[in-house]
């Protein structure tokens, strides 16, 4: 048999799943940014600080999220 260098699967279905998770908190981020700034230019003020602590939320929430699936080790050579 021919001696060959294999990787470890780089891609971790955990971290794909935090990835995954990221993206929508920050794509909820978003609308909620555009719906506090659709309230406060109506004069609903309560609305308006309540989509902006869910949008502040959100995407410190996915900031974490990218950050935890940025330390992921790289890929190790493994010898068959």
């Amino acid at each position: 048999m021919a001696d060959r260098a294999d990787t470890a699967h780089a891609e971790d279905p955990f971290n794909e799943a935090v990835a995954t998770t990221g993206l929508f908190l920050l794509v909820t981020a978003i609308i909620a940014v555009a719906f506090a700034l659709a309230s406060w230019t109506m004069s609903e003020t309560l609305f308006a600080v309540l989509g902006g602590a869910v949008a502040l939320l959100s995407f410190a929430a996915s900031m974490f999220c990218f950050t935890t699936q940025a330390q992921e080790p790289a890929p190790v050579e493994v010898s068959a």
